[in-house]
């Protein structure tokens, strides 16, 4: 996905959940339903679901990911639940404002679950692959603009350790610069592991 299409879809996504709520499928009344997102996040051939829900009752408005795999007999059964990787609507340190950038959204694509967010500059894409029960965090990919002239894409795989990044300029799809790392191998972090400010490291 290119990072025009990604921006573009991100958008489309985004916007209409936040207007149409519903109550989300979690035993916490508290939680309001703002974003649903069906797609086969194991890549086992039955449609799954995620569930992004606000808490309406705490000040500073905890956000709420659901992950629900489907089970042989059609049943959804609830595999993930998480405060901790979306940060919340009005974070404590904000006094009273809301957060910085939009809820992210979640598809599946590629037989990956991917988390597609708004970050300073521009947009990154995290992606998750389901493996022995849990969703790990196997790439990162991100597209930003130091406010000038010049357009960074970064593509971090966890798994083997390689980050490239590379420079453009603005408006062209000339490389200007390309650097390739190898980083320490880590064990790979379980999605419900992950804080928000985690992602920034990456």
């Amino acid at each position: 996905m290119n990072k025009f299409t990604f921006l573009i879809f991100f958008l489309l996504q985004i916007f209409p959940t936040a207007i149409n709520a519903q109550k989300a499928q979690n035993q916490n009344s508290n939680f309001v339903q703002i974003q649903e997102e069906n797609g086969d996040f194991n890549n086992d051939g039955h449609v799954d679901k995620t569930i992004i829900s606000i808490d309406t009752v705490r000040t500073t408005r905890p956000i709420l990911l659901q992950i629900f795999l489907s089970q042989p007999n059609g049943e959804l059964k609830l595999a993930v639940s998480s405060t901790k990787i979306i940060e919340e609507m009005y974070p404590a340190h904000k006094n009273g404002k809301t957060r910085e950038f939009q809820i992210p959204i979640f598809v599946s694509e590629d037989g990956l679950l991917k988390m597609l967010s708004e970050i300073k500059g521009g947009m990154a894409s995290y992606q998750f692959k389901y493996r022995k029960g849990n969703f790990e965090l196997i790439h990162v990919s991100k597209s930003t603009w130091d406010g000038k002239n010049t357009t960074i894409e970064s593509e971090y795989n966890l798994s083997d350790g390689t980050k490239i990044e590379i420079e453009k300029n603005l408006g062209s799809e000339k490389i200007v610069n390309k650097k390739i790392k190898k980083m320490p191998l880590k064990p790979l972090i379980k999605i419900q592991d992950l804080l928000y400010s985690d992602l920034t490291v990456y």
